[in-house]
């Protein structure tokens, strides 16, 4: 048994930073967004935080100034929202007005930077499933034959009926299979009956979603339906503590099962040797199962299970003749290792590493069989590797593990009641305490009150299990679910997880560096353009731009263009130009032709995501049998089809500095007059006069040749055979944006979108709490940012609305140093 206390050689130091240099060149921050709820009506507002922690450290990141934010069908990839918004510090909140248009369905919420979006990205990560619906009751009820088990029925039979139970016939359902990717892999489309049913052939390969979309009439619903595929197999899955099975050294084997985490799959069995029976193993109901076994090359081994026992798995397929099995076992503040390996005697090194960052790095002289202690006081939170190297730094064996070290703050929520009456106050206090029970100061929170309605209970995803496994090793429902809870967690159960995961997903492997190129990152912390003069030699081309906002044209500033006439628009004339466009205008110099261009990142952004892979929650999205332990009371009193809440910004006919620019293009580029001595329009006599047509007025068009002979103080007009005349209501010539930027030789871009902020509701008198107007209010409050003060505490007050409903305050802790937390609260309004 030894502790390290020597200190690390040149040689080891050399190592540590080679391998360090490596995973800080690999590193990127790691990007969360939170949402004020989860389920949203059509023309409601969403309201979203978006943070960005350092990948390694998990402290704000600072590299990032702009985020480029997008609301797009899941399925169709169709895009309904897109802006920029400006990121302060590595945080950024704002909201985005979802359109009384909108079909409903499920989309992403996706968040972009500049640091996260490479050429070839294949995994993706900062993006929020939320489900849109026209009404959180709906107004067609869909009910089906699966249940949550699923009888892997070949047949799904459904009844579509109103509210009142009427069954409802000639009903259109379109329905689309969806692969474990949410990729269409089949459509149809059906009808319900007289009686509002109908039955469809299930074709379960490859599928595990199906999307039932129905509409009748003016009412539209959506719904979401989990299948199991029967043709495939839940897969059994065996993995070597670590990693390789070695010849005649005892090593721990985990089983993994593929199944669902509310599902029973507990199974016994018997592991046979060359056919004879070595030991029996078990399979809990998570679909996790262990032995330890000493295996020995040469020999056969396959587990026959009781419940096929005409089936039998073959295992240990290949055995090592030699190397090193790592086996752990985590004593209160230490980590106790036992070392196997195939070369006693000789020179080894140990590595443990937490996301890039080596907290270990020492040489052994290891026996066939060593104990050795690592105190875990110094070493951060998180999934550590633990890697055995010979001593020409070639890895000899590896794993994984879970390191808990006062990671995860205690958070606590304490309202001054629990049940309220409507339009009354609730207060609340929050108390972050660390994990030895003393208050933080300073530590950030931010989150939401809203009706629990709104709210998916089966998303558990959170910041901790974001930043700690799906941005280190994917997603794993198993490992989120643990993490997700509230209380202490089960750090044992969360290591045979580990053990049983495959370790070539977690991201900080030193083999992995080992491929790392140089990537194109093409979202800018600015956004480039062009002025381009044509048919003018360079030295008389204009060496600067105009800039200035659609609302106020007369402030204005100069952006200088280099020798090729790029410039460049960086953060601040962004946010200087927020809810507005920003208008970039060129100076002509001896040029009759001038090209402007502004890069749009949103078009290299789409490119790029054709061959991204999203990692999409487990996740249900609540069906007709979805229920709530609600109070007894109507809940159709809240429904209001014409309720519609508008932002600061919504989408106008013309913005109206274009408004103006049109108006201007109607002299500035018209050459239409009017005769002085009367209505007929462009008179060939008088070649020109200032008399400007009228639009909406009629006016004499002559069309053909007109000769003018002059005659004393009159013209005698001769006409021309092709002579002719007609009247026409006069209409100005009418320019796109897009004409007339260029005719003004201009372009433009949006700045960062702001929109008006959360807007609170306060009753604090009798006159406001009796005002007769309705307060349909969901979301009660929506605070991104609060901070405790040096008591470890913060404070919020907001006011109940009309709703009579349960609701839920979720919120999300982050301290400066990278310790997070949650904390979940509700309460009854009757």
């Amino acid at each position: 048994m030894s502790n390290f206390v020597q200190s690390q050689t040149l040689y080891e130091k050399v190592l540590v930073a080679e391998f360090e240099e490596k995973a800080r060149k690999n590193a990127r921050p790691i990007e969360y967004l939170q949402t004020d709820k989860d389920i949203y009506e059509t023309g409601e507002q969403l309201w979203f935080k978006f943070l960005q922690l350092d990948g390694q450290f998990l402290s704000p990141y600072q590299g990032d100034s702009i985020l480029y934010l997008r609301l797009v069908n899941q399925i169709s990839r169709e895009v309904f929202w897109e802006e920029k918004y400006g990121i302060y510090s590595g945080f950024t909140d704002g909201m985005v007005l979802l359109n009384e248009n909108l079909n409903p369905g499920i989309y992403n919420l996706e968040a972009y930077s500049p640091s996260s979006v490479y050429h070839e990205m294949k995994d993706y990560h900062a993006f929020k499933e939320i489900e849109i619906r026209q009404f959180i009751n709906p107004e067609i009820i869909i009910r089906h034959n699966l249940s949550d088990q699923d009888d892997y029925s070949d047949t799904l039979n459904l009844i579509v009926s109103d509210k009142q139970g009427n069954r409802l016939s000639d009903a259109k359902i379109q329905i689309t299979w969806l692969n474990s990717k949410r990729k269409s892999i089949h459509e149809t489309t059906f009808q319900s009956n007289l009686e509002g049913r109908l039955e469809i052939p299930l074709n379960r390969t490859g599928s595990q979603w199906i999307d039932l979309d129905v509409t009748l009439g003016n009412k539209h619903v959506f719904q979401r339906i989990e299948l199991k595929d029967i043709t495939n197999p839940k897969e059994i899955t065996f993995h070597p503590e670590s990693g390789k099975l070695i010849h005649n050294q005892e090593s721990f084997v985990m089983l993994s099962a593929a199944g669902d985490n509310n599902e029973n799959q507990t199974r016994q069995g018997v592991l046979l040797k060359d056919g004879e029976i070595l030991q029996f193993i078990n399979m809990g109901s998570d679909g996790l199962g262990k032995f330890k076994v000493k295996p020995e090359k040469g020999s056969s081994y396959r587990i026959l299970w009781n419940d096929t026992p005409s089936d039998t798995m073959t295992v240990f397929d290949q055995i090592e003749d030699r190397g090193v099995t790592i086996n752990l076992n985590t004593l209160a503040d230490t980590l106790l290792m036992t070392i196997q390996t195939s070369w006693p005697g000789q020179k080894h090194f140990l590595r443990l590493q937490v996301r890039g960052i080596v907290h270990v790095f020492h040489e052994l002289i290891l026996e066939d069989n060593s104990q050795i202690k690592i105190p875990l006081t110094n070493i951060p939170s998180g999934i550590a590797e633990i890697a055995i190297f010979n001593d020409q730094a070639e890895p000899l064996g590896e794993r994984l593990t879970w390191i808990e070290n006062n990671g995860k703050l205690i958070v606590e929520a304490k309202l001054n009641q629990q049940e309220y009456g409507s339009r009354e106050k609730v207060k609340v206090t929050f108390t972050v305490k660390d994990s030895k029970g003393t208050p933080l100061e300073g530590v950030q929170l931010g989150g939401t009150v809203s009706d629990k309605l709104y709210q998916n209970s089966r998303y558990n995803r959170s910041l901790y299990t974001f930043a700690h496994i799906i941005t280190q090793m994917g997603t794993n429902p198993n490992l989120e679910s643990i993490l997700s809870l509230s209380e202490e967690n089960d750090f044992r159960k969360i290591n045979n997880i580990l053990e049983s995961s495959n370790i070539e997903k977690y991201i900080w492997l030193e083999q992995k560096f080992e491929n790392y190129r140089t990537v194109e990152y093409p979202l800018g912390n600015k956004l480039t353009g062009q002025i381009k003069y044509r048919n003018s030699s360079k030295e008389n081309d204009s060496k600067y731009g105009l800039l200035f906002r659609g609302d106020n044209e007369g402030n204005t500033a100069f952006i200088p263009l280099d020798q090729e006439g790029n410039f460049e628009i960086y953060p601040e004339e962004l946010d200087f130009g927020k809810d507005e466009y920003l208008y970039i205008k060129a100076l002509p110099k001896g040029s009759n032709e001038i090209i402007l261009k502004i890069k749009d990142p949103f078009e290299e952004l789409s490119s790029i995501l054709k061959t991204a892979r999203f990692n999409f929650p487990s996740i249900d999205y609540g069906g007709s049998n979805q229920k709530l332990d609600l109070p007894t009371f109507d809940r159709n009193m809240i429904l209001l089809s014409e309720f519609v809440v508008r932002g600061k910004r919504m989408e106008q006919d013309r913005e109206k500095f274009i408004g103006e620019l049109a108006e201007r293009a109607k002299f500035d580029f018209n050459d239409d007059f009017v005769c002085q001595y009367g209505d007929l329009l462009n008179c060939p006599i008088c070649s020109y006069t200032d008399k400007k047509p009228i639009e909406g007025k009629e006016y004499l068009v002559i069309t053909g040749d007109v000769l003018k002979i002059a005659g004393g103080s009159h013209y005698i007009i001769k006409k021309d055979p092709s002579y002719t005349h007609s009247h026409k209501i006069y209409e100005y010539p009418k320019y796109t944006d897009e004409e007339l930027m260029k005719l003004y030789n201009m372009t433009r871009t949006k700045g960062f979108f702001v929109g008006s902020g959360f807007q609170f509701k306060e009753y604090p008198d009798h006159e406001s709490k009796n005002d007769p107007e309705a307060d349909y209010r969901n979301t009660l409050g929506w605070y991104p940012y609060l901070f405790t003060d040096s008591n470890g505490k913060a404070e919020i007050e907001l006011y109940t609305s009309d709703n009579r409903s349960i609701f839920a305050g979720n919120f999300e802790v982050l301290s400066a140093d990278g310790k997070m937390g949650k904390v979940n609260f509700e309460f009854v309004v009757k």
